[in-house]
């Protein structure tokens, strides 16, 4: 097994803490900088349309996806997953299909599922820096028009992410659409930041629109205020005010960078709070101490870290716990209140490495009238192109030859296979004609020939085509 490093961890348990964590009204002041300018500086996350659950753990080059009936649990095969990598092992492109596998589905799911198969090509372009700077999804289904998303990530000369652009595509036009953001920023002669003016989607107006002003004040070369206004119809209006800050760890050349240590929050409804945060030697928060003098409230959290857990404790009542796999992955999260566990759990994943490289992954989702987990959804990895699934498919008994050849090939047995399958290692499929002998008129390569008997039963081969 494969063991997440501490860095690895470190990141993985600020973005748990950064987004996702959800402790009512101290969500504000768990952030160790400023909300407005967190997404500069920094790499995308995943694109908007993309598989965010699909783990790519091992660069597997396909996985083959099932869906489950919630039910009965009957399972179906319903997606392909082609991935090809680059040399530093990024996704370079990803196809997603289900062309050819509507026919096996199980009846149940029928009126559950679009009988029209649909094949979704993702493709993505990086820089000189490794970061992600272009994303198109483009999905063909039949009997439906083509739908092509376009995602762009623009920096300037310091790195800072000023452009997030997001289009629907159609006929050659560009749509600008939610999420897209702009950032314009504005340095002082050291180059430091002294305001960003952020753009967002409005949907009233179809466009992007001034939403945000930051402001930044130093002193003696030191950030010591930031300022967020908060825009609405061409007015600007103070939204938080930190000053007196202390830093924890500080660049001022990109501000989203900075630690702080502690501050005064002054916000909008006049609310005052004192801010203190305490780390440790990874800079994750270890406690976190806020005062608010409008009501005299006082908020104490702290975070205690395992090699694949982290807790956070609020005021001695409220915990929340978070569990990790060997892959980084999220495996199970919970909340309690005076150690008793609260509402429904989250969804249960369980991954299987060997080797380094991921087997199999499940997706399950809690049931609140039976109180048990349901299995939702599951892949299966394949590091050849020809590896059999011996819990799907028989052993290989059909010959087909000469093998390697250049185009005419012989089967035995032909009076046994009701239905041929040709795939490509980029999703691409052609069906031939069962018979004593096959043509194929596809450039050379290696390719699977997926051979369905007349009795239900499914083999796979190895073709290689000269």
């Amino acid at each position: 097994m494969v063991l997440l490093s501490l860095n690895c961890l470190t990141n993985i348990t600020y973005i748990i803490v950064r987004y996702r964590i959800k402790i009512q009204t101290l969500f504000a002041v768990l952030i160790f900088i400023v909300l407005s300018i967190s997404a500069y500086s920094q790499e995308p996350d995943l694109p908007f349309y993309y598989e965010k659950n699909l783990p790519l753990y091992g660069h597997p080059p396909k996985v083959e996806e099932y869906y489950y009936e919630y039910h009965t649990q009957t399972k179906a095969h319903y997606y392909n997953h082609f991935i090809e990598f680059d040399a530093q092992g990024r996704v370079k492109k990803h196809v997603k299909t289900n062309v050819g596998l509507l026919d096996d589905v199980p009846p149940i799911f029928q009126s559950i599922i679009d009988p029209r198969p649909v094949t979704i090509t993702c493709s993505f372009e990086y820089d000189e820096n490794n970061r992600l700077v272009y994303f198109v999804r483009n999905q063909q289904q039949t009997d439906v028009d083509n739908w092509r998303q376009d995602e762009e990530w623009i920096y300037d000369t310091y790195g800072a992410l000023k452009e997030h652009n997001f289009w629907d595509v159609s006929e050659g036009q560009r749509v600008i659409k939610n999420p897209s953001i702009r950032w314009k920023y504005q340095r002082n002669d050291k180059g430091q930041v002294v305001r960003v003016e952020k753009q967002t989607y409005s949907f009233s107006a179809g466009d992007l629109a001034l939403s945000e002003i930051t402001e930044f004040g130093y002193k003696q070369n030191v950030l010591d205020t930031i300022s967020v206004y908060r825009v609405l119809n061409g007015n600007a209006s103070l939204r938080e005010r930190r000053s007196q800050l202390s830093f924890h760890r500080y660049n001022d050349l990109i501000p989203d960078s900075i630690l702080l240590s502690s501050f005064v929050s002054i916000f909008s409804s006049s609310d005052t709070i004192l801010q203190t945060i305490n780390y440790d030697g990874q800079n994750r928060k270890l406690a976190s101490y806020s005062v608010g003098t409008s009501d005299d409230t006082i908020s104490h959290i702290e975070w205690e870290y395992d090699e694949f857990s982290v807790k956070q404790t609020s005021n001695n009542i409220d915990r929340l716990e978070v569990y990790y796999d060997e892959t980084g992955y999220e495996k199970y999260r919970e909340e309690f209140q005076n150690n008793q566990s609260l509402a429904v759990p989250a969804d249960l994943n369980t991954r299987v490495l060997e080797n380094g490289k991921m087997v199999s992954a499940l997706r399950e989702i809690w049931d609140p009238v039976t109180y048990f987990y349901r299995k939702d959804t599951e892949y299966l990895y394949f590091y050849d192109i020809t590896s059999l699934s011996k819990e799907h498919f028989s052993s290989d008994m059909i010959a087909i030859y000469p093998n390697p050849g250049s185009g005419t090939f012989y089967l035995n047995d032909p009076d046994d296979i009701s239905e041929l399958t040709l795939y490509a290692t980029d999703g691409k499929l052609w069906k031939l004609s069962p018979g004593a002998s096959i043509t194929s008129e596809c450039p050379a390569g290696i390719y699977l020939l997926v051979i369905k008997m007349k009795d239900g039963s499914i083999e796979k081969t190895r073709l290689v085509i000269e």
